[in-house]
C-alpha cells in the first residue's frame, strides 16, 4: 500500500503494472488457469525460483525510466515460502510543475531554488577561492508546458515475505518493504492469514499493512497555499497509513476460478507534493502568481475488486474489474482483460493486454485560481493526477520456456511492449487570454519490458 503524492507515482505504477513479478494476489488462481511448468525437483518440490525484468518506460516529451526487478523465491514443497525481491529505479527528463502555458515565457525556480533572480551567486570556498553558479532557474516558452527540465530521480526498493503452515488448512504470511530516495524513505510491514474449507475449493483471506514514510523535499517542504515567489520553506515532514483487506477465492470448477476482495486504507500527515504549483489568474486568464498546493492532510480509500479466470486445453482468459472511492470525492473504475494462447508444444505463448481506467476529479481539484479567491483558499491542487481522465493501455508479450540440462522447461524469456494514452474530461471554459492553449494536454506512453525466469 502507497500513496505516495510525488511526480513518479504514476510512472512507477505503470511500470510495477507490467512487472507482475513481486505480486502474491491471484498466485492460486494462476496455477488454475496456466498450463506449463515451473521448475521442480526429482521429488515435485519446488526449489528456488528467479524471476527478474528489465523495464523501459518513455513518455511523449517527459519522463523516461529504466526499471530492473529481482525476485527470489523458495518453497519447501509443504507450504513454506520464502521470496525476497529487490527494485531500482532510474528517471530522468522533464516533469509538470503544475502551471498553466502562457502567451508569455514564464521562470521558475527548481526545487533547491530560493529566488527567481537569474542574478549568478558567487561565494567563496573553504579554500578561498571565488566560484559562480549559475541560479538554478528555468524558463518556459509561450505556449508549452512548464516543466522542470532537469527532474531525475532515483529509488531503490528491497523488500520480503515469508508464508508458513498454521495447520492443514491454515497459512500465515509476513513480509515488509524499505523504499529509499534522496528525498524519501517508506518502511512497511504488512501480515495476513488465509484459510481453505470446503474441500480447498473456498479461501477466506484478511491481510493488514502499515507504512511509515518521511517526506524530505529538496530545499525543504512548501508551506502549504503560500506564494510561490517568496519560496517559503519548513522542515521535513511525514505521513503514516494503514489499511486492511478481505478476500474470498472460489473454484467454480476444474477450469474456473473467481476471486473477490475488499480492501480499506487511511492516510495521515504531510500529503502534499512539495514540487507542485498552481497558477494564479486574472479575471482575463493573465497569469498574476503562483502558489503551491495545499491537499487535506487525511485521506481514506475503499476499494472492491472482482476476477474471474478461466482455462482451457490451449487457452487462458482473465477479466478483473476494480471500483475505488475516497473522501477527496476520486471515484475511479478499471477493468482489465488478460488473454493468453499457448502454442501446440505448450513451449511458447502470446498474451494480450487491455485494461480501461477512469476517475473522477478530487473535490480540490483546479487547474487554476483566480485572483479574488486565492486569498480565501481552503484546498487546491493542479496535479493533473487529481483530475478527471480516461486512460486506456494495450499490451502484449510473447514467452517461450527454455530447457534445461535434462531437457526438461526449466526457465522462461519474455518480452512485453504496452502502449498507455491518457485524456481529460469535464475541462473547464479557458479564459480570453488562455484561448488556443493546450491546457489539458493528456499523457502518452510507452513501456518495454524484458524477463527471465528460472
Amino acid at each position: 500500500m502507497q500513496l505516495k503524492p510525488r511526480p513518479t507515482v504514476i510512472r512507477r505504477g505503470l511500470i510495477a503494472a507490467s512487472c507482475v513479478l513481486l505480486g502474491s494476489s491471484g498466485a492460486r488462481g494462476q496455477e488454475v488457469v496456466q498450463t506449463g511448468g515451473d521448475a521442480e525437483t526429482d521429488g515435485g518440490q519446488i526449489d528456488w525460483l528467479l524471476d527478474s525484468a528489465l523495464a523501459y518506460y518513455h513518455e511523449n516529451g517527459r519522463i523516461q525510466a529504466i526499471e530492473p526487478v529481482v525476485s527470489i523465491r523458495k518453497d519447501d514443497g509443504a507450504g513454506e515460502l520464502v521470496n525476497f525481491n529487490l527494485t531500482y529505479d532510474s528517471l530522468s527528463g522533464s516533469s509538470p510543475n503544475g502551471a498553466l502555458p502562457s502567451n508569455k515565457p514564464q521562470t521558475f525556480a527548481s526545487p533547491s531554488g530560493k529566488s527567481l533572480n537569474a542574478a549568478p551567486h558567487t561565494y567563496t570556498t573553504a579554500s578561498g577561492q571565488t566560484s559562480v553558479v549559475s541560479a538554478p532557474i528555468y524558463t518556459t516558452s509561450p505556449g508549452q508546458l512548464p516543466v522542470d527540465p532537469k527532474y531525475h530521480d532515483q529509488r531503490l526498493a528491497v523488500g520480503g515475505s515469508w508464508q508458513i503452515p498454521w495447520s492443514r488448512l491454515t497459512n500465515a504470511s509476513f513480509g515488509g518493504k524499505v523504499s529509499y530516495e534522496h528525498d524519501f524513505l517508506s518502511l512497511a510491514a504488512n501480515a495476513s492469514i488465509a484459510h481453505d474449507f470446503n474441500q480447498k475449493n473456498t479461501t477466506l483471506s484478511f491481510g493488514i499493512n502499515d507504512e511509515t514514510d518521511a517526506v524530505r523535499p529538496i530545499g525543504g517542504a512548501p508551506v502549504p497555499a503560500s506564494d510561490y515567489a517568496l519560496f517559503e520553506k519548513s522542515g521535513n515532514k511525514s505521513k503514516n497509513g494503514a489499511g486492511m483487506l478481505l478476500g474470498l477465492t472460489q473454484v467454480m470448477n476444474r477450469r474456473w476460478l473467481s476471486e473477490l476482495n475488499l480492501s480499506v486504507d487511511r492516510f495521515t500527515g504531510y500529503l502534499n507534493d512539495p514540487y507542485k504549483i498552481i497558477s494564479v489568474i486574472d479575471s482575463g486568464g493573465n497569469t498574476t502568481g503562483y502558489l503551491y498546493e495545499k491537499r487535506p492532510d487525511a485521506r481514506t480509500r475503499k476499494s472492491v475488486y472482482l476476477e474471474n479466470r478461466v482455462a482451457w486445453n490451449r487457452a487462458s482468459a482473465a477479466l478483473s474489474l476494480r471500483y475505488m472511492t475516497d473522501d477527496w470525492q476520486i471515484h475511479s473504475d478499471t477493468a482489465q482483460l488478460r488473454v493468453r494462447w499457448w502454442t501446440a508444444g505448450h513451449d511458447q505463448y502470446w498474451e494480450p493486454t487491455v485494461r480501461w481506467y477512469r476517475q473522477t476529479a478530487a473535490d480540490f481539484y483546479t487547474p487554476w485560481i483566480s485572483s479574488a479567491a486565492s486569498s480565501y483558499l481552503t484546498y487546491a491542487s493542479a496535479d493533473a493526477r487529481l483530475g478527471a481522465f480516461n486512460a486506456l493501455t494495450y499490451g502484449l508479450k510473447y514467452a517461450f520456456k527454455l530447457n534445461d540440462a535434462l531437457d526438461q522447461p526449466g526457465s522462461e524469456f519474455s518480452v512485453r511492449l504496452e502502449y498507455y494514452q491518457q485524456t481529460f474530461f469535464n475541462k473547464l471554459p479557458a479564459p480570453a487570454a488562455l484561448q488556443g492553449l493546450d491546457l489539458y494536454p493528456g499523457l502518452r506512453a510507452i513501456l518495454l519490458q524484458v524477463g527471465f525466469s528460472y
